[in-house]
Protein backbone atom coordinates (compact mmCIF):
# COMPACT_ATOMS: atom_id res chain seq x y z
CA UNK A 1 0.00 0.00 0.00
CA UNK A 2 0.91 3.53 -1.23
CA UNK A 3 0.33 7.13 -0.62
CA UNK A 4 -0.88 9.34 -3.00
CA UNK A 5 2.03 11.79 -1.97
CA UNK A 6 4.69 9.12 -3.26
CA UNK A 7 6.59 8.95 -6.41
CA UNK A 8 7.17 6.92 -8.40
CA UNK A 9 11.04 6.34 -9.23
CA UNK A 10 12.92 4.92 -11.71
CA UNK A 11 12.08 1.46 -11.61
CA UNK A 12 8.36 2.02 -12.27
CA UNK A 13 9.25 3.69 -15.77
CA UNK A 14 11.80 0.89 -16.72
CA UNK A 15 8.96 -1.30 -15.75
CA UNK A 16 6.32 0.74 -17.72
CA UNK A 17 8.52 0.18 -20.80
CA UNK A 18 9.38 -3.26 -20.50
CA UNK A 19 5.97 -4.60 -19.66
CA UNK A 20 4.63 -2.58 -22.22
CA UNK A 21 7.27 -4.57 -25.07
CA UNK A 22 6.50 -7.37 -23.78
CA UNK A 23 3.18 -7.58 -23.66
CA UNK A 24 2.88 -6.68 -27.38
CA UNK A 25 5.38 -9.19 -28.15
CA UNK A 26 3.30 -11.60 -26.27
CA UNK A 27 0.31 -10.81 -27.76
CA UNK A 28 1.41 -11.52 -31.21
CA UNK A 29 2.06 -15.22 -30.07
CA UNK A 30 -1.00 -15.74 -28.42
CA UNK A 31 -2.75 -14.28 -31.02
CA UNK A 32 -0.78 -16.63 -33.99
CA UNK A 33 -1.96 -19.36 -31.55
CA UNK A 34 -5.43 -18.33 -31.43
CA UNK A 35 -5.03 -18.15 -35.33
CA UNK A 36 -3.83 -21.56 -35.83
CA UNK A 37 -6.79 -23.00 -33.69
CA UNK A 38 -9.27 -21.43 -35.35
CA UNK A 39 -7.84 -21.87 -39.04
CA UNK A 40 -7.31 -25.97 -37.56
CA UNK A 41 -11.81 -25.54 -37.43
CA UNK A 42 -12.93 -23.35 -40.05
CA UNK A 43 -10.23 -24.20 -42.29
CA UNK A 44 -7.62 -22.04 -44.40
CA UNK A 45 -10.21 -19.91 -46.57
CA UNK A 46 -13.23 -18.58 -45.19
CA UNK A 47 -16.48 -16.76 -47.01
CA UNK A 48 -16.19 -12.75 -45.84
CA UNK A 49 -19.08 -11.04 -47.71
CA UNK A 50 -19.12 -13.52 -50.55
CA UNK A 51 -15.74 -13.64 -51.35
CA UNK A 52 -13.34 -16.20 -50.58
CA UNK A 53 -10.30 -14.89 -47.77
CA UNK A 54 -7.66 -16.60 -46.21
CA UNK A 55 -8.76 -17.00 -42.62
CA UNK A 56 -5.07 -16.04 -41.21
CA UNK A 57 -5.35 -12.29 -43.17
CA UNK A 58 -9.40 -12.17 -41.95
CA UNK A 59 -9.30 -12.54 -38.31
CA UNK A 60 -5.63 -11.84 -37.39
CA UNK A 61 -6.71 -8.07 -36.34
CA UNK A 62 -9.55 -9.33 -34.72
CA UNK A 63 -7.24 -11.63 -32.71
CA UNK A 64 -4.55 -9.66 -32.25
CA UNK A 65 -6.00 -6.10 -30.47
CA UNK A 66 -7.92 -7.66 -28.22
CA UNK A 67 -5.31 -9.34 -27.25
CA UNK A 68 -2.93 -6.69 -26.86
CA UNK A 69 -5.70 -4.68 -25.11
CA UNK A 70 -5.93 -7.19 -22.57
CA UNK A 71 -2.03 -7.82 -21.83
CA UNK A 72 -1.05 -4.15 -21.86
CA UNK A 73 -3.98 -3.09 -19.97
CA UNK A 74 -3.20 -5.54 -17.00
CA UNK A 75 0.64 -4.91 -16.97
CA UNK A 76 -0.34 -0.86 -16.67
CA UNK A 77 -3.22 -1.53 -13.79
CA UNK A 78 -0.30 -3.36 -12.12
CA UNK A 79 1.69 -0.52 -12.14
CA UNK A 80 -0.51 2.39 -12.03
CA UNK A 81 -2.49 1.06 -9.24
CA UNK A 82 0.30 2.13 -6.34
CA UNK A 83 -0.04 5.66 -7.57
CA UNK A 84 -3.55 6.58 -8.76
CA UNK A 85 -6.29 5.78 -6.83
CA UNK A 86 -9.77 3.58 -8.28
CA UNK A 87 -7.98 2.06 -11.11
CA UNK A 88 -10.08 -0.91 -11.27
CA UNK A 89 -11.75 -0.09 -14.49
CA UNK A 90 -8.46 0.82 -16.41
CA UNK A 91 -7.62 -2.72 -17.68
CA UNK A 92 -11.57 -2.93 -19.48
CA UNK A 93 -10.81 0.71 -20.54
CA UNK A 94 -7.45 -0.49 -22.14
CA UNK A 95 -9.38 -3.42 -24.04
CA UNK A 96 -11.95 -1.48 -25.26
CA UNK A 97 -9.45 1.29 -26.18
CA UNK A 98 -7.80 -1.36 -28.61
CA UNK A 99 -10.94 -2.10 -30.25
CA UNK A 100 -11.78 1.12 -31.22
CA UNK A 101 -9.94 0.69 -34.47
CA UNK A 102 -12.48 -1.59 -35.70
CA UNK A 103 -15.21 1.74 -34.98
CA UNK A 104 -13.03 3.96 -36.41
CA UNK A 105 -11.90 1.87 -39.63
CA UNK A 106 -15.75 1.13 -40.41
CA UNK A 107 -16.64 5.36 -39.88
CA UNK A 108 -14.12 6.43 -41.85
CA UNK A 109 -14.11 3.90 -44.85
CA UNK A 110 -18.09 4.47 -45.26
CA UNK A 111 -17.60 8.58 -45.07
CA UNK A 112 -14.12 8.55 -46.91
CA UNK A 113 -13.86 5.67 -48.89
CA UNK A 114 -10.87 3.20 -49.36
CA UNK A 115 -7.26 5.75 -48.59
CA UNK A 116 -4.42 4.23 -49.59
CA UNK A 117 -1.62 7.14 -50.24
CA UNK A 118 1.07 7.89 -47.06
CA UNK A 119 -1.07 11.06 -46.04
CA UNK A 120 -4.43 9.08 -45.52
CA UNK A 121 -2.55 6.25 -43.59
CA UNK A 122 -0.60 8.96 -41.34
CA UNK A 123 -3.44 11.05 -40.36
CA UNK A 124 -5.58 7.23 -39.96
CA UNK A 125 -3.08 6.17 -37.42
CA UNK A 126 -2.94 9.46 -35.75
CA UNK A 127 -6.82 9.33 -35.14
CA UNK A 128 -6.92 5.79 -34.75
CA UNK A 129 -3.83 6.55 -31.81
CA UNK A 130 -6.37 9.15 -30.15
CA UNK A 131 -8.91 6.91 -30.29
CA UNK A 132 -7.63 4.00 -28.21
CA UNK A 133 -6.52 6.54 -25.37
CA UNK A 134 -10.14 8.29 -24.97
CA UNK A 135 -11.32 5.31 -23.06
CA UNK A 136 -8.06 5.58 -20.84
CA UNK A 137 -8.59 9.38 -20.69
CA UNK A 138 -12.07 9.08 -19.35
CA UNK A 139 -10.46 6.99 -16.51
CA UNK A 140 -7.53 9.37 -15.94
CA UNK A 141 -9.66 13.14 -16.38
CA UNK A 142 -10.74 12.29 -12.82
CA UNK A 143 -7.41 11.02 -11.02
CA UNK A 144 -5.02 13.98 -13.12
CA UNK A 145 -4.23 17.07 -14.26
CA UNK A 146 -4.26 18.20 -17.77
CA UNK A 147 -4.83 14.30 -18.55
CA UNK A 148 -5.65 15.34 -22.49
CA UNK A 149 -2.28 14.44 -22.76
CA UNK A 150 -2.46 10.97 -22.60
CA UNK A 151 -4.82 11.49 -25.83
CA UNK A 152 -2.45 13.74 -27.47
CA UNK A 153 0.62 11.32 -26.72
CA UNK A 154 -1.16 8.45 -28.25
CA UNK A 155 -2.15 10.31 -31.28
CA UNK A 156 1.69 11.50 -32.22
CA UNK A 157 2.68 7.83 -31.29
CA UNK A 158 0.35 6.33 -33.58
CA UNK A 159 0.96 9.28 -35.97
CA UNK A 160 5.46 8.33 -36.20
CA UNK A 161 3.96 4.86 -36.66
CA UNK A 162 2.16 6.04 -39.60
CA UNK A 163 5.33 7.86 -40.98
CA UNK A 164 7.25 4.31 -40.75
CA UNK A 165 5.24 3.67 -44.10
CA UNK A 166 7.85 5.75 -45.90
CA UNK A 167 10.54 3.25 -44.65
CA UNK A 168 8.59 -0.21 -44.43
CA UNK A 169 5.66 -2.09 -44.25
CA UNK A 170 7.33 -5.23 -43.08
CA UNK A 171 5.25 -7.12 -40.14
CA UNK A 172 8.26 -7.07 -37.44
CA UNK A 173 9.47 -3.36 -37.58
CA UNK A 174 5.64 -2.06 -37.13
CA UNK A 175 5.57 -4.20 -34.14
CA UNK A 176 8.27 -3.16 -32.57
CA UNK A 177 7.12 0.84 -33.38
CA UNK A 178 3.78 -0.20 -32.05
CA UNK A 179 5.68 -1.99 -28.87
CA UNK A 180 8.39 1.23 -28.16
CA UNK A 181 6.64 4.62 -29.64
CA UNK A 182 3.30 4.52 -27.35
CA UNK A 183 5.15 3.01 -24.37
CA UNK A 184 7.93 6.18 -24.18
CA UNK A 185 5.10 8.73 -25.36
CA UNK A 186 3.21 7.50 -22.69
CA UNK A 187 5.80 6.90 -20.04
CA UNK A 188 6.85 10.63 -20.77
CA UNK A 189 3.15 12.09 -19.69
CA UNK A 190 3.09 9.86 -17.00
CA UNK A 191 6.33 11.53 -15.66
CA UNK A 192 4.18 14.73 -16.00
CA UNK A 193 1.28 13.29 -14.65
CA UNK A 194 2.97 11.53 -11.21
CA UNK A 195 5.97 13.89 -10.73
CA UNK A 196 4.87 17.23 -11.44
CA UNK A 197 0.92 17.72 -11.36
CA UNK A 198 0.24 16.02 -7.95
CA UNK A 199 -3.71 15.57 -7.59
CA UNK A 200 -4.95 14.37 -4.83
CA UNK A 201 -3.80 14.61 -0.86
CA UNK A 202 -1.37 12.66 0.81
CA UNK A 203 -3.85 11.08 3.30
CA UNK A 204 -5.96 9.06 0.87
CA UNK A 205 -4.98 6.25 0.22
CA UNK A 206 -5.09 3.63 -2.68
CA UNK A 207 -7.14 0.97 -3.48
CA UNK A 208 -5.17 -2.87 -3.15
Amino acid sequence: MKTLDEKPGLLFYLGWVFLNIFAVIVAWFIAWALIKQITSIVGDRIMIGGQSRITEDAIFLYTLLPVIGLLIGTSQYWLLRHYLPRMSWWIAATVIGWLMPFVIGFIGSRIFGPGNDSLSIMLGMLILGASISLPQWLVLRQRVKHAYLWILAYGLSWFLIGVMNYVTTEPFPVLLAISLIPTITTGTILWLFLDWYPTYSPQLKLEQ
